[in-house]
């Protein structure tokens, strides 16, 4: 019988392992070049400067009156560039592994070819330049660029994470329809859905994130009490209260309280009527309250839906914006010599309670829309001061005052980030941030205090230990920081060194804080002189003062290019109509 061929031997599995390996090769380069190209087209892409989105966001900060349909726009257009980003992620994800997957078959099938091909005759090599030498290097090349593509896609696709992952990750999503892994993600979020919201009104104590700058925004420089010149609308305050009022839209929202109760108040911003008057019935006994601080000396906090209160009783309540009670709970009477005096703070999703008392020392976070506990962090020292929420470089920190240290808390679980030991006393004012690098703490019988932000804990700068403050908290901008002193002293100090720019001595002392517009300060004193001065200027340089013909105790909302003023017995718009 004759012998077949050996080259005919050649067995079917490895005919059927080498195609297996081609295919697997062909499709593994194929999505290799896809997720490269689609990194490139990723690094391109842009959608938080989209011409639109950024027209939407100039358009809220310079807007007169509140403008929800602009908000919800800006709301629509994140919402849809985060989820086209997140989806894109997936599917680079989803890419990769299949590029992997790809390659083990591919490998596999070679590794199964090399096996079931039957062993060749051995052939003399001609003489002629070695063909067989240049294919195997020719095969060498195009499987070493194909493995570099392959390591190079599957790096894409998961090492690499975009500044623009980090950006959108820190802004979580409110609306349904977000995928569950997709919501994790972005519940790593530092800055809330609506923060641009949120600075273009004035949603707390100073501002946003009680920081004490009105941002996106210019104020009038110039009024008459008496003749009524530049003042839009007043009324008179209803019930006592030391709180300062706050602004979201048309809406101006503070609070009153006495022996007979605790009240809400909502007045139309643009117009001063009186829109609703909330109660907040408690059932605990009346504490004992000191002459200056009373029943309401809080001020409120927005989330720009609900409305947030506190008193000396220990009730903590929500409202909405039509003056109905969302939820209500009482934290215990505050025990300590002064009453209730830390006014509160909202990052658009948690609202931050620092309650700083005799006992019992914390810190606590509710969810705005329900009023359950998201977190309690237990504190060591007493306080009157209110948190300053700061945007860092590293993410959003919570950063608070005691009679002994300056400790920052991570909003969205409270753990603590770092402490630094630089205060003394019985420490009402806040901290302050220059928006970049520095916090500026300061009390009396104690010194002022810069710390420098580097990633842990921060260094102390330097220190200054002469005017400082009892009640009013210290104001930084880019490259000063201010001082209003109880004694009626306002220092400015230079942010790098601590060196004295000037000093300046008033009539009366001061109980609001001073605020920051458009580089200008505006600081109201016991007396009710408006002082307005350069936050530029080498020496003192004032720009206007202005009697506001009573007491003023509260620091000033600046939102719509309108002042807002509540005096001892007066409540104030001034502005343009």
């Amino acid at each position: 019988m004759a012998k077949k061929n050996e080259f005919k031997q050649r067995q079917i599995p490895g005919l059927i392992a080498q195609g297996v390996a081609l295919v697997a090769a062909l499709f593994v380069l194929v999505v290799a070049v896809l997720l490269v190209s689609d990194h490139v087209k990723l690094v391109k892409m842009d959608p938080l400067n989209d011409p639109t989105l950024l027209e939407l966001r100039e358009q809220l900060g310079n807007a007169s009156e509140s403008n929800e349909a602009v908000v919800e726009q800006i709301r629509t257009y994140d919402l849809y560039a985060r989820r086209a980003f997140f989806s894109n992620q997936e599917q680079r994800r989803a890419g990769g592994l299949l590029a992997l997957g790809g390659a083990v078959v591919c490998f596999v099938a070679l590794k199964l070819s090399k096996v079931w091909k039957p062993k060749l005759p051995a052939v003399q090599k001609p003489d002629t330049p070695d063909h067989w030498e240049l294919n195997s290097l020719f095969r060498q090349l195009m499987a070493g660029t194909g493995i570099f593509l392959v390591v190079l896609s599957l790096f894409l696709a998961f090492a690499v994470q975009s500044d623009l992952a980090v950006v959108l990750a820190q802004q979580p999503d409110e609306q349904a329809g977000v995928p569950a892994h997709q919501e994790e993600r972005m519940a790593q979020a530092s800055l809330p859905l609506q923060t641009e919201a949120m600075k273009a009104n004035w949603p707390s104590l100073r501002g946003w994130g009680n920081i004490g700058q009105a941002l996106a925004m210019d104020a009038p420089i110039s009024w008459d009490v008496e003749s009524g010149e530049g003042i839009i609308w007043k009324a008179d305050v209803p019930v006592h209260g030391f709180n300062s009022p706050i602004v979201w839209g048309d809406r101006l929202f503070f609070t009153g309280g006495d022996e007979e109760g605790c009240e809400v108040f909502c007045y139309n911003a643009d117009s001063g009527e009186e829109l609703w008057v909330g109660k907040v019935e408690t059932s605990v006994e009346l504490p004992e309250v000191s002459e200056d601080t009373g029943f309401a000396a809080p001020t409120m906090a927005t989330d720009g839906t609900r409305v947030f209160a506190i008193f000396a009783t220990g009730e903590l309540a929500a409202f909405d914006f039509n003056g109905n009670l969302v939820w209500q709970k009482n934290l215990g009477v505050p025990e300590n010599p002064y009453g209730m005096g830390s006014s509160l703070v909202s990052d658009g999703e948690r609202l931050f309670v620092q309650y700083d008392h005799e006992e019992n020392q914390k810190v606590m976070a509710f969810n705005c829309a329900d009023g359950s506990a998201v977190w309690e962090t237990a504190r060591l020292h007493i306080s009157w001061s209110t948190p300053a929420l700061i945007e860092t470089a590293g993410g959003m920190q919570l950063v608070l005052n005691d009679e002994e240290f300056t400790t920052a808390y991570d909003p969205k679980s409270g753990k603590q980030l770092w402490q630094v030991k630089c205060l003394g006393g019985e420490v009402a004012p806040s901290p302050a941030f220059n928006g970049k690098d520095l916090v500026f703490v300061a009390n009396e019988y104690a010194q002022a205090s810069a710390l420098k932000l580097n990633g842990a804990t921060p260094q102390i700068l330097w220190q200054y230990d002469e005017y400082l403050p009892e009640i009013a908290s210290p104001l930084a901008a880019e490259d000063r920081f201010f001082i209003a002193t109880s004694a009626g002293d306002m220092i400015c100090l230079d942010a790098a060194t601590g060196g004295v720019k000037w000093e300046q001595e008033f009539d009366d002392g001061f109980s609001s804080s001073p605020v920051l517009v458009g580089g200008k300060v505006y600081a109201v004193h016991l007396g009710g002189i408006m002082h307005i001065f350069d936050a530029k200027a080498d020496t003192y340089h004032e720009i206007a003062a202005i009697d506001m013909g009573e007491a003023v105790y509260a620091t000033p909302a600046f939102a719509n290019n309108r002042i807002y003023i509540r005096g001892d017995e007066t409540l104030y718009c001034i502005g343009k109509e």
